[in-house]
């Protein structure tokens, strides 16, 4: 038996493909990414990986609105026709107003995030945008608090480029030095070191104001190698998984997951 889980963002649209490693407790068996658009070629590399008759339950998390997602199903029933689709809804307490204006990928991280750790935590999601939440213990249950939505490392290069006469847009690079000497290395000075500061700062602020100053920090998202950097978050302890999203779909759909964890020399693991 094996199962897919989607999650559809504003970019790019990543994929897991899942297997049981033991009866209820699944494993990644293969992962991708592919372009947002559901008329794009992606889809035939993901349908390589399936399983010949392919019929398990696919998990779909969505930002692009309702008519992608619904045009998203349709190419998925052309590669997978008898596969079931779900999307599945989160199980965490929503302290936001109005609940329904969160972004899901935001709470099915969060959901990741409680299911890996079981404790109170900082989420920073890094992609077409930085998120970062904060998701606390309270009577014995898990809240989401809230967050704060930032730009992510390509609408940075590219605000900047179109700012001005003498500015153009460079390609983000997660190692991006400090000091640049050039134009170009200027920019991507901006945009690199920049965004890892604004979500260190995030991370403080936001601990601060929920109560989470001993919370780890968990760190998702294609472009999360931009907050690689060493010593970014001080000495609170920082846990790195690649798959938080897909994770919270099975979670809030009360399937157990391994969550592959990415070991970074930066981060502090207790």
């Amino acid at each position: 038996m094996s199962w897919v889980t989607l999650d559809h963002g504003n970019s790019s649209l990543h994929w897991c493909l899942w297997a049981e490693d033991e009866p209820g407790h699944l494993i990644v068996q293969q992962r991708g990414v592919h372009s947002s658009d559901p008329r794009g070629a992606g889809w035939a590399e993901l349908g390589a990986f399936l399983p010949e008759g392919f019929a398990g339950e696919t998990f779909y998390c969505g930002v692009a609105g309702s008519l992608r997602a619904d045009e998203t199903r349709r190419a998925w029933e052309g590669v997978a026709p008898l596969s079931s689709w779900r999307e599945p809804l989160t199980t965490l307490s929503n302290d936001c107003e109005p609940q329904a204006s969160v972004g899901k990928d935001r709470l099915m991280a969060a959901q990741g995030a409680q299911a890996a750790l079981g404790s109170d935590v900082v989420i920073v999601d890094v992609g077409t945008a930085l998120t970062v939440d904060a998701l606390k213990h309270e009577r014995g249950a898990p809240r989401f608090l809230g967050g704060a939505i930032a730009p992510g490392p390509t609408a940075l290069a590219a605000a900047l480029g179109d700012a001005g006469a003498q500015l153009f847009e460079v390609a983000p690079q997660a190692e991006a030095s400090a000091l640049g000497r050039t134009t170009a290395a200027a920019l991507s000075a901006g945009v690199s070191v920049g965004l890892a500061g604004a979500a260190a700062r995030l991370v403080k602020e936001i601990s601060m104001e929920a109560g989470l100053e001993e919370a780890p920090v968990v760190i998702t998202g294609g472009a999360r190698a931009f907050l690689s950097r060493a010593g970014l978050f001080g000495s609170r302890e920082l846990r790195v998984f690649p798959d938080l999203v897909h994770a919270g779909l099975l979670a809030a759909a009360g399937i157990e997951c391994e969550l592959e964890e990415e070991t970074w020399t930066s981060a502090s693991v207790s």
